[in-house]
């Protein structure tokens, strides 16, 4: 009877062992998956700040070029529009390998330096993975998950509502060559209608314009900041270990 109870004993220890040794595996393996989303997490995010460093230089000049045209509205000429644009460039195409190319070339029927919006699409691939996985609940560190849910929800949709809100006033600037062009009821050049026919209503659209472009810049630069912010506690080879080395977050 002693001999079966230990016996039976050996064989309840050797099955708990080995539970215990399969839940560590286990453990590890899932601690190791969640490391790995969360570089590639970090990888997004300091993606979307040499994206936004990108999108707000191209915004700054909009911004620079339609203060210009406002300041010389009277005498200015759509040829000396596109020499700033040509000095201050935002107007591009995507070519090989993501690289941008700036157009320096101009038609006298191209007007779409009065109304590029500039298309805003950061990445967030990764994070929208994390999120409906139910990874990012998986960070203990309270407050840096509530930077990155901020930054990818409330701070992006903010940017994104600035970009709808351009395209609008483009909308007005873009009907008011149009109107132009059907007062006189015929075909002409954008150069001939805004050299000769520029008048308070385009100002008017123009003015909205730059408040508008100012106000993007501002919340831009806050977006940046706060992408800045997270990556910043640590270089991000650190930033790994800061929310998971050895469980201390997690």
């Amino acid at each position: 009877m002693r001999k079966l109870f230990i016996e039976g004993l050996v064989i309840f220890i050797s099955i708990l062992a080995s539970l215990s040794v399969d839940n560590m595996r286990e453990s590890s393996e899932e601690k190791e998956i969640l490391n790995e989303a969360v570089i590639t997490l970090g990888d997004e995010i300091n993606s979307n700040i040499n994206y936004t460093k990108e999108h707000i230089k191209q915004v700054k000049n909009m911004y620079y070029l339609t203060s210009q045209v406002i300041k010389n509205y009277n005498e200015i000429k759509l040829k000396d529009v596109f020499k700033i644009h040509s000095d201050n460039p935002y107007i591009h195409s995507i070519i090989e390998n993501g690289k941008i190319e700036y157009q320096k070339q101009y038609s006298d029927d191209d007007f779409r330096v009065f109304v590029w919006t500039n298309a805003w699409e950061p990445e967030n691939v990764f994070f929208q993975s994390m999120l409906y996985s139910g990874k990012l609940l998986e960070i203990k560190n309270k407050r840096l998950r509530k930077e990155v849910e901020s930054i990818y929800t409330k701070q992006e949709e903010r940017v994104s509502g600035m970009f709808k809100i351009s395209g609008n006033i483009s909308g007005d600037i873009l009907n008011w060559f149009d109107e132009k062009e059907n007062e006189f009821k015929k075909d002409m050049s954008a150069s001939i209608i805004f050299d000769f026919h520029k008048d308070q209503k385009l100002k008017n659209a123009l003015s909205k314009r730059e408040k508008q472009l100012s106000e993007r810049i501002t919340d831009l630069e806050n977006y940046l900041q706060a992408l800045q912010n997270v990556v910043m506690r640590q270089p991000f080879s650190v930033f790994h270990q800061y929310f998971f080395l050895k469980g201390s977050c997690l």
